[in-house]
């Protein structure tokens, strides 16, 4: 039997028989949730309804009740098929301010006004059919966003405002710039750090300063998109991405060594790349965008996938490959 035949019945075998998502506690805003989320983002809002609504169906029934989302996402649509799945009372949703589409024509702004964040609030509310948004999280936010977020009257005074009138759970960040999200991640201003693309195969600049920070606070950890956009999924193929963006050789060049090791290892590299990810201690929730059922169900069965620390070390990239954020 060849070694690729061996990998497809391994996985067939681990496939029907898919281990429980287990809870977890995102620090010191006391939020319990599940250690898999899912992303509800532009790579799976192009899915068909029926598709889509598939995939939050089955995420639900396996035991993830942790979902991102954001107005900038087609949060109505996300709402509508969530509601259309039946979904149980334990679901955590994370929504978002700051990031917006335009009312103007196409793409988004970033805009942090304190009016402006209680506004939006007020519409994901009603969007989401809630009366309570479990985790508000501050949307793309850079290093020069984070002194008006923080003064004294502002963006974050707003939201804690909301909290303490029971609008408004958790509030946190979520941004995939390194400096903003160390600075909110230090301030311990917030409760809940949301990282996009510093803690995956390609990138350990999270162990830097942002997990030592979210320790030192008790800081729930989000560790968003392990697969670093999509290339730890897709591997070197074209049209991969990293970071959301057509990736540098080098880069191209790591992944394929990647995928070597993992080859010998006899682990898909999307999977290895999630269980990296799983296996850090920092890390509480790690949300994934998978795009069919069966990637969904992949990724929940590498919660039963035991890779050693050098094993992962071996495939890590000895490099930290900055993501464009910066």
């Amino acid at each position: 039997m060849g070694a690729g035949r061996a990998l497809n019945e391994r996985w067939r075998l681990m496939l029907s028989h898919l281990p429980a998502v287990p809870r977890v506690t995102l620090g010191r805003s006391g939020i319990v949730t599940t250690k898999l989320g899912l992303g509800t983002a532009n790579w799976i809002a192009r899915q068909p309804d029926d598709v889509f609504r598939g995939i939050i169906r089955e995420a639900l029934r396996l035991g993830i009740r942790h979902f991102d989302t954001a107005p900038s996402y087609d949060q109505p649509r996300f709402a509508r098929l969530l509601a259309e799945a039946d979904p149980p009372d334990d679901v955590v949703i994370v929504t978002k301010i700051g990031r917006l589409k335009r009312r103007d024509g196409p793409g988004v702004t970033i805009n942090f006004a304190p009016d402006l964040a209680r506004q939006t609030v007020d519409e994901n509310l009603r969007t989401l059919g809630l009366e309570r948004l479990p985790i508000v999280l501050l949307h793309d936010c850079r290093p020069e966003h984070m002194a008006r977020i923080l003064e004294s009257g502002g963006t974050l005074d707003a939201l804690r405002e909301l909290q303490g009138q029971g609008l408004v759970g958790a509030i946190g960040v979520a941004a995939g710039n390194g400096e903003a999200v160390a600075q909110a991640a230090e301030s311990n201003a917030l409760d809940i750090i949301q990282s996009y693309h510093h803690y995956t195969l390609l990138s350990r600049e999270a162990t830097a300063r942002i997990f030592p920070a979210c320790r030192r606070h008790d800081l729930g950890m989000i560790n968003l998109s392990p697969f670093a956009g999509n290339i730890l999924a897709t591997g070197a193929t074209p049209g991969a991405r990293y970071s959301y963006r057509d990736p540098a050789p080098d880069v191209l060049d790591n992944v394929r060594r990647m995928e070597l090791v993992c080859a010998n290892l006899g682990v898909p590299l999307p999977i290895a790349a999630l269980t990296y990810s799983l296996a850090c201690p920092d890390v509480d929730v790690s949300v994934i965008g998978p795009v069919t059922i069966d990637e969904l169900r992949a990724d929940v069965a590498a919660l039963d996938i035991t890779l050693s620390d050098a094993e992962l070390a071996t495939i890590a990239s000895k490099v930290d490959h900055r993501n464009w954020w910066h």
